[in-house]
């Protein structure tokens, strides 16, 4: 008597604390059948509609089927559907099995489906490329300018490089090495993004650079800086040199406050790439003609330069902070592992979205600034083919945002992602 007291407050006790976390639904259907499109549909809201940490039960037999079958054939239906549930949110959702249990409850045995506390990673790894890659083979002991694809310029210091033994490499030639990406085309296809700790980044340019010698890795030697004048389009005051460590397969961006960028360039006052200089001229008899001048054109030159104490990965970079910002949960219709991208249109910045593991179809992004142009990007690559899809968007119209996803090679895949950055 005394177990069987122990068990009912056991099952009151369960049911009582689970109530309290849960939402309810019925869900009645052929088990031989298996699910019906509307089923599936309803078990994708039912999961993507639970907050972190709480449960979902769902009642597995109708009133009717109560009042007609016995309780053997009861248990038998219930059973079936569990595992047809259960196989559907395993398959399409990723659920694990010790989130998915039958309760008897004082009536009928119940499915209960659990979410636990969901982890947000960044979703796409970084994909450096050799054909990206330039090197170039120079005498560290004198004063080295290296002139990349982009037009931008390095300035290395003699004698600034080293072994990770603390030897100084002295008249023997190093090789460096340089990623540049100095557009949004060049970021997508990399994968890289403009994120210092989930906050958003303006950036100028993002360089990966590597130096060895002899085959092996060397360094800038402590306290030596090296120079990079990168060319800009549209200046802003409050660039700072920041440094890059891989987290999560992607690159997170710190700020080194004792390295401002400077701005160089033209004054405001010359326009249209035209300088105008007056200069005396003189007539057959030796005296000055009035009022003769000359327009000598002259390209300009517009760059930032920014100083650099480490190898590695460095950018040329900004806080961009919006008055006001949105959310945005992004689903695909695909439970394999997307890259999402946020483009923005008027800003230069590429923002990760990222992947939920309670939902392999979901990607979320936060802090966005709102009303923003952004073309929403969601791409994977398998073998020689692509699946790709893409969405316009301004940022605060929708909480959420559904992107169809097509197969395209990747050839098609680099020329439709650059048409659709061209404009």
């Amino acid at each position: 008597m005394k177990r069987l007291f122990l068990a009912i407050s056991a099952i009151l006790i369960f049911s009582s604390i689970f109530a309290q976390n849960s939402s309810r639904s019925s869900l009645v259907f052929n088990p031989v059948k298996g699910l019906t499109a509307k089923n599936m549909l309803d078990l994708s809201d039912a999961y993507h509609n639970m907050n972190d940490l709480k449960y979902h039960c769902f009642h597995l037999v109708s009133k009717h089927e109560q009042s007609r079958f016995q309780p053997s054939k009861l248990a038998k239906l219930i059973k079936e559907r569990s595992a047809k549930i259960m196989t559907y949110y395993k398959e399409s959702h990723q659920v694990k099995a010790e989130n998915m249990f039958v309760k008897y409850d004082g009536g009928y045995p119940i499915l209960w489906l659990h979410k636990p506390s969901s982890l947000m990673t960044t979703s796409g790894q970084i994909d450096l490329k050799d054909e990206n890659k330039q090197c170039f083979s120079f005498n560290p002991s004198i004063d080295e300018t290296i002139f990349t694809v982009s037009g931008n310029t390095f300035y290395f210091p003699p004698n600034a490089f080293e072994t990770f033994n603390g030897v100084t490499i002295k008249n023997k030639n190093i090789n460096i090495c340089i990623w540049e990406f100095t557009d949004k085309k060049s970021l997508v296809y990399s994968n890289l993004t403009t994120a210092a700790n989930g906050r958003m980044l303006e950036t100028g340019g993002s360089f990966y650079i590597t130096a060895n010698y002899g085959g092996e890795e060397v360094k800038l030697k402590k306290g030596e800086l090296y120079t990079i004048e990168l060319l800009y389009e549209q200046s802003h005051p409050d660039m700072f040199t920041y440094y890059g460590n891989k987290k999560d397969g992607n690159i997170n961006w710190n700020v080194d406050k004792d390295e401002p960028v400077m701005v160089n360039g033209v004054n405001d006052f010359v326009n249209n790439d035209t300088k105008v200089e007056e200069t005396e001229q003189f007539d057959e008899y030796g005296d000055i003609i009035d009022g003769v001048s000359y327009a000598e054109s002259e390209e300009v030159v517009n760059f930032y330069e920014m100083t650099a104490g480490k190898l590695g990965w460095i950018n040329c970079d900004r806080f961009y902070d919006a008055k006001n910002t949105s959310p945005l949960m992004v689903r695909v219709n695909s439970a394999d592992e997307m890259v999402v991208r946020l483009v923005f249109r008027d800003i230069n910045s590429v923002m990760p979205a990222y992947s939920n593991s309670n939902h392999k179809d979901q990607y979320e992004a936060t802090g966005i600034p709102t009303g923003e142009k952004v073309l929403l990007l969601a791409y994977s690559f398998k073998d020689d083919n692509a699946v790709f899809g893409y969405k316009e968007i301004v940022i605060g119209e929708n909480e959420i945002e559904n992107i169809a996803l097509n197969t395209l090679t990747k050839t098609r895949f680099k020329s439709a992602v650059s048409e659709l950055l061209s404009y």
